[in-house]
């Protein structure tokens, strides 16, 4: 419990100015740079890729020249990019700051070539991939890789995705993003993906309801948050540099359905939680949801 508390006040400490806030940024990418451009990948990346094609091939989610829009693209794109490894999509990736990280795309898309057997797709597709994971590779800047995957990056401090038309993409997607949207506005960003997405259109986001904190102090409930108060966890744990709106799994369905997006597939992450006691906000909820650490939701915007 003593790094969880330490780690929620240098958080805090970060959060309190533009200067601290860009400092934390840059230690962040500095640190997680020589992580990425040299560590192992993680196996959670070729279980997305795996995912985005199993989801592909039960639903025709990705045709050829479809637009397909990134939320919070983060170092590496991996959504979009591994998207356009096996389909020829136009990419869009948008983010509120500019975390790429080149040499970490290469180290992990590398290392995805060398695990391209794995997947569970047919051969012509695979050969494409690795194709073009070859030409990725001759890249020296994010501008070249641009031009080679005929995408466009796109940074909104405001991160409203009101400069985008109605009806103009045919897949959103996110992973490890809709839980950083603040509470206060996450109706709202909703039912802007909804309404930029084509009629017929997929809306896909990984959302992770774990209390990031816990990484810092693995002693703690995977779900600690859960055991304060909003005005407790405010005023001690909650920061502006690792934000967590902290929505649960029936407030998420019901936000994409008054948003009018039909569900599609859900696939939902359960953790033991036993021992802790749930704060009086949280006590609504039923064990299911309260164990819910990541939720992955499947949207289709009616015809």
């Amino acid at each position: 419990m003593f790094r969880y508390v330490l780690a929620a006040l240098a958080l805090k400490g970060f959060s309190c100015s533009p200067f601290t806030k860009r400092l934390y940024r840059s230690l962040g990418n500095t640190l997680g740079a020589k992580k990425r451009s040299s560590g192992p990948m993680p196996q959670s990346y070729l279980r997305r890729v795996n995912r985005m094609l199993r989801l592909n091939r039960r639903y025709s989610i990705l045709r050829g020249g479809e637009r397909l829009l990134e939320i919070g693209t983060g170092w590496l794109h991996w959504e979009a990019l591994t998207c356009r490894l096996f389909f020829d999509v136009q990419g869009v990736l948008y983010d509120v700051w500019d975390n790429r990280q080149m040499s970490g795309l290469k180290n992990y898309i590398t290392q995805l070539d060398g695990m391209l057997k794995n997947l569970d797709s047919e051969e012509p597709q695979l050969e494409r991939a690795h194709r073009l994971i070859v030409e990725i590779q001759k890249a020296k800047e994010f501008r070249d890789l641009y031009r080679l995957l005929g995408f466009k990056y796109l940074v909104d401090p405001t991160g409203s995705l009101k400069q985008f038309e109605g009806a103009s993409f045919n897949i959103v997607a996110s992973a490890g993003v809709l839980e950083h949207i603040h509470a206060n506005i996450a109706s709202e960003f909703v039912d802007r993906i909804a309404n930029i997405l084509k009629p017929g259109g997929y809306s896909f986001h990984s959302i992770n309801l774990q209390d990031h904190l816990f990484h810092y102090d693995r002693t703690v409930s995977v779900k600690q948050y859960l055991r304060y108060s909003e005005r407790t966890w405010k005023r001690w744990f909650e920061n502006d540099v690792q934000y967590i709106n902290k929505i649960q799994r029936p407030d998420w369905l019901a936000l994409f359905n008054k948003a009018g997006l039909d569900l599609v597939e859900e696939e939902v992450e359960i953790e033991d939680i036993s021992g802790l006691k749930v704060a009086k906000a949280y006590q609504m909820y039923g064990k299911c949801d309260l164990r819910c650490c990541f939720l992955r939701l499947l949207h289709r915007k009616p015809q």
